[in-house]
């Protein structure tokens, strides 16, 4: 007999259920526990659409992992490149500096340094701390170039983990007793090299002009953008000696064992009236918020993503409806719900995108494992931009957005697989087998 014979199977369908052991079949569910069976063999029976089909979805699902990766390790960077550089995971100052801090106001620096050491030094949360002075400045070279530049006082022993100088070093020596390092892209706009000798005026803290006549040490590529176009770094007792100052400080960046006791640092802390402790998301301003919440952006752009390429199963199964009327009413005459149409239909659309969103997300995944080792450069894209950016990202490995790509783009697939079920699920075996 010719199984898609419409006279013929309807005539075996009836014959087949109209007994008592036929309404058993039915009853016992024996199209239930074939319902898998019939999904596989209707993807394999058009292998070439559902590969294209599948293939869409394999990009979704690679595109939603490595799309992460990349954005997490790039925010990532970002966040530690300016808490290391900028705020700390606290930032304390004097309470004017802090409001006026975009102008760096040379004058409003912290005096009392050891009381605030030995508090910092006691505290329990603390994991280590550094002392910046800051400053904007002119510099001169005696070929006469001029360029507007950005002192930056630090002490290269205490700041291994947070400015380690002698790994950005690319050319002469980070020596700060010795004279100045020129950030890369400043040096060049100079014309300047290790040897040479600069002046640097600045305002000092006592409102009027200061300069001082210093050797270049060393050249360092700080990698970003905004610092190697302006950076000047010199020790504290060159920078104190331009600024005029005494022992003080403009800022110490606090850094502790954990970001999450934050909060509870500053409520311990006890510090002089005139000094603030701040966290550096109130520091950041605009940018604290954008890190707070890009995981929930980029998560919608994720969806997005996923659901326009559902819309290739919402294609090809509804081709697949009206390709499959006889073969619908025949599985209908043999006793097939609605119900087990419908779940038929949407178990085929959940077998497509749950093998090329997992086969995407482990693509995905594992060249964001390769990435990761070797980076990526981006010097030349960022070079000309102000946002904090690090020039090499290296993309986050995180099993957890696999599962989550996975969820979406099987989930997504199902609902795309819906509205074409619908149809079959409507239709009558009468009306399907008169569909030729």
């Amino acid at each position: 007999m010719d199984f898609f014979n419409s006279g013929a199977c309807f005539h075996f369908g009836r014959q087949l259920f109209s007994g008592k052991k036929g309404k058993e079949a039915i009853a016992g569910g024996v199209f239930k526990m074939d319902i898998k069976k019939l999904a596989f063999r209707n993807l394999l029976r058009n292998k070439r659409r559902t590969l294209l089909t599948a293939l869409s979805l394999f990009v979704s699902g690679f595109v939603i992992v490595a799309l992460h990766g990349y954005l997490r390790g790039a925010l990532d960077a970002s966040k530690e490149m300016i808490i290391k550089l900028d705020t700390g995971h606290v930032l304390i100052t004097t309470k004017e500096y802090f409001e006026r801090r975009i102008f760096l106001p040379q004058e409003e620096n912290i005096q009392d340094l050891d009381e605030v050491q030995k508090i910092l030094d006691n505290s329990k949360y603390v994991d280590f701390y550094a002392l910046r002075i800051k400053a904007s400045s002119m510099i001169f070279t005696k070929n006469g170039a001029t360029k507007p530049a950005y002192i930056f006082a630090i002490d290269p022993q205490k700041e291994k983990k947070t400015f380690d100088l002698s790994r950005k070093i690319v050319e002469g020596e980070n020596d700060l007793t010795k004279g100045c390092v020129l950030a890369i892209d400043l040096a060049r706009s100079l014309r300047a090299k290790p040897g040479d000798t600069i002046i640097i005026l600045s305002r000092s803290a006592y409102g009027g002009l200061s300069a001082i006549k210093i050797p270049i040490s060393g050249i360092a590529t700080i990698g970003y953008a905004a610092f190697d176009r302006s950076l000047v770094i010199l020790s504290f007792e060159n920078a104190r000696k331009l600024l005029k100052m005494a022992d003080g400080a403009h800022e110490i960046l606090v850094f502790l064992k954990k970001e999450g006791d934050i909060n509870k640092f500053i409520r311990s802390l006890k510090l002089p009236e005139n000094l603030v402790a701040n966290p550096y998301t109130f520091v950041l301003g605009g940018f604290a918020f954008f890190y707070k919440f890009a995981d929930i952006f980029y998560m919608t752009i994720y969806i997005l993503i996923t659901l326009l390429a559902a819309f290739a199963i919402v294609n090809t199964k509804t081709v697949a409806v009206f390709e499959r009327m006889r073969e619908i009413g025949t599985l209908k005459a043999l006793g097939m719900t609605d119900n087990e149409i419908f779940l038929l239909f949407g178990l085929e659309g959940t077998i497509i995108g749950t093998a090329g969103g997992l086969a995407g997300g482990l693509a995905g995944l594992f060249t964001n494992a390769i990435l990761h080792i070797k980076g990526m450069n981006f010097e030349s894209m960022v070079k000309g931009i102000e946002f904090p950016f690090p020039y090499v990202i290296r993309p986050s490995v995180n099993p957890w957005i696999l599962l989550i790509a996975f969820v979406i783009v099987t989930s997504m697939s199902f609902l795309a697989s819906t509205l074409p079920a619908l149809q079959a699920k409507k239709l009558s075996p009468q009306e399907a087998l008169r569909t030729l």
